[in-house]
């Protein structure tokens, strides 16, 4: 089969609505139970991994303005604030006959993705631009510890908040506190693969994306599409991943000699100490340049 007309099957398996169910498809009670049930065997299947890396066709749907943009990329995985996010446009330009289609037939309008690149290198996180040779980088010191109860950096400073579904699920904990937190219910089934819908119960995820779907192919189980349906419902975006390696090793980073930080300095988020503070300090609190902060989940909204 043509790997157009493949991925084509894919993304219409994932972003369609079929009129009737795939062979083997559960519904009810059982549709829920099912799809528990194979995300709890792949992620026993993936209990080795700790670790992902590999390429993706990321494809943006905008159904208010009726657009449709392509873009290819790769990244990779070792901890939560170990990672890495490359996106650029496609190399080439889909078929007409291939995009969307409006309600009255006629093909979504074609734009053309941005490049952007994200990196979580442990101490902080960058967005680096390598054609203006610019970056931004954000910084925190004294976190809370990880059981407490989520805060607002925990958006920016931990993938796993941003992309809890990948290939090989490298972080099994946040993975299953995701799924127990999901409505989730198998919509299409065959002897090849599965597709789970899901709904995210915690505000952490609803705040990002307020339904998703996988693609598991069978025997192995293995990732090879995921669907985020954003807050308003008129915006989504399909990943389909390819050349995926398990626990790579650590890659090098990019060297950003001659490059200009465009915040001057990182923005450094203060965690207050459990001892007794100035009372200029418990009048105004830790400063936080909430601006930057901004720009910097709105480069992330882009991105994811």
């Amino acid at each position: 089969m043509d790997a157009r007309v493949f991925l084509t099957l894919i993304v219409l398996g994932l972003t369609g609505s079929p009129a009737k169910a795939e062979s083997n498809t559960p519904s009810g009670p059982e549709a829920e139970q099912r799809a528990r049930e194979v995300l709890r065997e792949w992620s026993e299947e993936c209990l080795s991994f700790t670790g992902v890396r590999g390429e993706f066709l990321r494809i943006d749907y905008d159904d208010v303005f009726e657009q449709e943009k392509h873009s290819v990329g790769s990244f990779g995985y070792l901890s939560s604030q170990h990672a890495f996010i490359q996106v650029r446009p496609a190399p080439q330009k889909p078929d007409p006959d291939s995009l969307k289609k409006t309600n009255d037939g006629r093909p979504y309008e074609y734009k053309e993705a941005i490049n952007d690149e994200w990196r979580w290198q442990k101490s902080c996180v960058r967005n680096i631009d390598h054609m203006e040779k610019t970056y931004d980088e954000y910084k925190i010191n004294n976190c809370p510890p990880s059981d407490s109860e989520p805060k607002w950096y925990e958006f920016i400073f931990e993938i796993d908040n941003i992309a809890p579904i990948l290939p090989g699920v490298p972080n099994q904990a946040k993975f299953d506190e995701f799924i127990s937190e999901s409505f989730l219910k198998v919509v299409g089934e065959n002897d090849t693969h599965i597709i789970i819908a899901g709904k995210p119960k915690n505000r952490r995820f609803a705040a990002n994306f307020r339904e998703f779907k996988l693609r598991l192919e069978k025997r192995p189980w293995r990732l090879k599409a995921v669907q985020y349906i954003y807050p308003s419902g008129n915006q989504s975006a399909v990943y389909l991943f390819s050349h995926v390696e398990f626990n790579p090793l650590e890659w090098d980073e990019p060297d950003l000699c001659g490059y200009r930080n465009i915040l001057d300095r990182p923005v450094v988020v203060r965690w207050p100490e459990k001892a007794k503070t100035s009372s200029t300090q418990e009048e105004t609190g830790p400063q936080i340049n909430w601006t930057a902060v901004r720009v910097g989940l709105t480069f992330l909204s882009l991105v994811f």
